[in-house]
């Protein structure tokens, strides 16, 4: 019922934030009631689908998107569901626009796949061959007891899980120490320490060889991000860990991650479907992220477009001031000067004011603090009044249509991001812009350049599946014996007091 209640407010919900930022025009979104390709497909753009265990899977990591995680199935978990398809279908659309206009293809882009490709294939050889499954058999748990712990005490089951765990531990730090000479077993290697040492950084080229593994070459070019110091920068690439002893390591650390790549790739392990799965998830994620920024340096404005973008957004970029006031109001002028005047020689304070004679039927609670307020949100004839007087000053009588009002302003933030010329504003500024620029190119993806198709009624079939699952553990709680009971029952005796004789 209480789905049912819903389901017609979030229909329009559910079109107004897929296809809203399309400003006024007709949107070329196919919100579609066909049945799907696919269970669980309730998207598509282009050829990439989008299913509903995705966005479950990725609200379950808000942190990441930015949005709150309200109780399985209610509607307010089904707005941010549908708040995250539309994020969803932003970043396909991007995706797709990307490889239309060959980003995959950048050198910078092919670059950083094969360093992740490789950080994965060397973390697989490592833990599943190298590693591997390190087993403890009972007889080896009984043993260790026998040899180490007071044989006629007696082995139960929390003693034979700390036996085990201690045993894997010794094993895994054993295969760990031993894990490079195993790794490089019969590959002949040469370091070139002299090509590596800080004294050739002067007279050093790019294609010297810092060292051969398998008779392959190593050049000082292969290993120059690796001898980044801490002080490197992008455009200050001289930049390297001078100490030699640590390059040595670095380059050891280097060679022994291109042995496990390579073994890697002769073991299958890049057809393995954990490295697909993982390989393929990041490929998506960061190919839309060098495209942004592509994008984004492309937009980059000059000072006169900013500024002119800066005056025309102003209400968007600054924070105007705020005030924290206290006031006091009453019917008559003549009772809010006498009441300033008790306050001003001691008598009462303000808070005492504003609690026994305001007539705020909320001054009581609150003692007239209205918490912060910015210009232009209370009464007109108090606003200029309020703005131009002095902290801790209680002013003179102001009429409203609501009183006559007793103000003080308790704190003042002064405004912020004001002055163009002021380098956090013209950042903030800029960073609006691109925003705005980015919506505005997204918008466009959307309705003139690929198809999208969102399938509502797979949508709310999924909703309604939550929400019947959510009503059947409330009716199955309630069973006389249930878990839910048993806790109950549990916890009555911490809450309830023990009777007194």
């Amino acid at each position: 019922m209480q789905y049912q209640f819903f389901s017609k407010l979030l229909s329009v919900l559910f079109i107004s934030l897929l296809l809203g930022s399309c400003s006024n025009e007709a949107p070329s979104d196919k919100t579609s009631q066909q049945a799907v390709k696919a269970e669980g497909v309730i998207a598509q753009v282009g050829d990439e689908v989008i299913t509903f265990s995705q966005l479950n899977t990725m609200l379950n990591s808000s942190a990441m998107v930015g949005l709150s995680i309200p109780a399985l199935g209610t509607p307010k978990r089904n707005k941010v569901m549908i708040t995250l398809l539309d994020k969803v279908i932003s970043a396909n659309l991007v995706y797709l626009d990307a490889k239309e206009k060959g980003t995959d293809k950048l050198t910078v882009y092919v670059s950083d796949m094969k360093k992740f490709e490789d950080a994965v294939l060397a973390t697989m050889y490592k833990s599943k061959v190298l590693i591997g499954d390190i087993p403890v058999s009972e007889e080896e748990v009984i043993a260790y007891y026998n040899s180490n712990i007071n044989p006629e005490g007696e082995l139960n089951d929390d003693s034979k899980l700390a036996i085990e765990a201690m045993i894997r531990k010794q094993r895994f730090t054993q295969l760990r120490d031993s894990m490079r000479e195993r790794l490089r077993a019969g590959t002949e290697i040469t370091v070139n320490e002299d090509v590596l040492s800080t004294n050739s950084d002067a007279g050093r080229s790019d294609a010297d060889i810092v060292a051969t593994l398998a008779g392959k070459r190593i050049t000082w070019s292969d290993v120059q991000v690796q001898m980044r110091g801490a002080d490197y920068r992008a455009s200050l690439a001289e930049f390297y860990v001078d100490n030699d002893e640590e390059r040595l390591m670095r380059l050891q650390e280097y060679i022994d991650n291109r042995l496990m790549v390579d073994k890697a790739i002769a073991a299958g392990m890049d057809k393995d479907a954990e490295f697909v799965k993982r390989t393929a998830e990041y490929r998506k994620t960061h190919l839309i992220n060098v495209h942004r920024a592509k994008l984004i340096d492309s937009w980059k404005p000059s000072d006169d477009e900013l500024k002119t973008f800066f005056v025309d957004n102003m209400d968007k970029v600054s924070v105007p001031e705020t005030r924290k006031v206290q006031m006091v109001v009453v019917k008559t002028k003549e009772e809010a000067e006498s009441i300033k005047a008790d306050i001003e020689s001691g008598k009462i304070t303000m808070f005492q004011a504003a609690q026994q004679y305001s007539l705020d039927p909320n001054a009581k609670r609150t003692l007239g603090e209205l918490g912060w307020v910015g210009q232009g949100s209370g009464f007109d004839e108090l606003d200029d009044f309020t703005f131009n007087l002095e902290p801790e000053v209680i002013g003179e009588p102001v009429e409203s249509p609501a009183g006559w009002h007793l103000v003080k302003v308790l704190d003042v933030k002064d405004a912020q991001y004001q002055n163009f010329d002021d380098p956090q504003t013209s950042r903030l500024a800029l960073r609006l812009y691109m925003k705005n620029k980015f919506n505005d190119y997204v918008v466009d993806l959307r309705k003139n350049h690929f198809e999208v198709a969102v399938y509502e009624d797979e949508l709310n079939k999924h909703f309604q599946k939550e929400a019947d699952y959510i009503v059947a553990l409330t009716v199955k709680s309630k069973e006389q014996g249930s878990i839910t009971e048993q806790r109950l029952e549990g916890m009555q005796k911490y809450i309830t007091p023990p009777p007194t004789e």
